[in-house]
């Protein structure tokens, strides 16, 4: 039973969760072939969600595994002559919330974590029991989002565990 405690600890502790990193693109000459390319080679790697190429804006944003897939390799998947620079990156994250029972709880809440800085979005269901936030790393940090909400409401995050398949020869 040890065993199975000090894994699910090893494994909480590793698991990132999806992060959306946003790039600013060098490189790119037209809003259509190039964001094309831009889009198919990154799409086509493993442990990625998500692309979203702008060329108004010559952005990129690119939700992915962290356990899949690093910021560097899709940076260096982009073939020439386009460069991507890192410039922010968002985590997701899921809680569940222990004595949430009405809407006054829920604006409680909302009141607590509303305007923090670094905190992009945000999602309470009282009918699941559940915080949905997405925040900027570089600006704040999740246990002070965390922080801000009452103690009498007890936040779990949400691991999801995947599953993988053995196979037997």
């Amino acid at each position: 039973m040890r065993n199975i405690f000090v894994s699910f600890m090893i494994l909480s502790l590793s698991f990132a969760g999806p992060t959306k990193k946003i790039y600013t693109l060098k490189g790119m000459m037209c809003g259509f072939g190039c964001v094309s390319t831009i889009n198919n080679t990154i799409k086509s790697l493993d442990g990625v969600d998500n692309v979203e190429v702008d060329f108004e804006t010559k952005s990129m944003e690119v939700t992915f595994d962290n356990n899949h897939i690093k910021s560097d390799d899709i940076v260096k998947s982009l073939p020439n002559p386009y460069k991507a620079t890192l410039i922010k990156e968002v985590v997701f994250k899921e809680y569940t919330v222990g004595g949430m029972t009405c809407m006054g709880c829920v604006t409680n809440i909302r009141n607590s974590i509303d305007g923090i800085e670094g905190l992009e979005n945000y999602d309470i269901d009282i009918n699941e029991e559940k915080l949905y936030i997405e925040f900027d790393v570089s600006k704040v940090e999740e246990e002070k989002i965390l922080s801000q909400i009452p103690d009498k409401f007890k936040i779990v995050e949400i691991i999801k565990v995947i599953e993988e398949e053995t196979s037997k020869n």
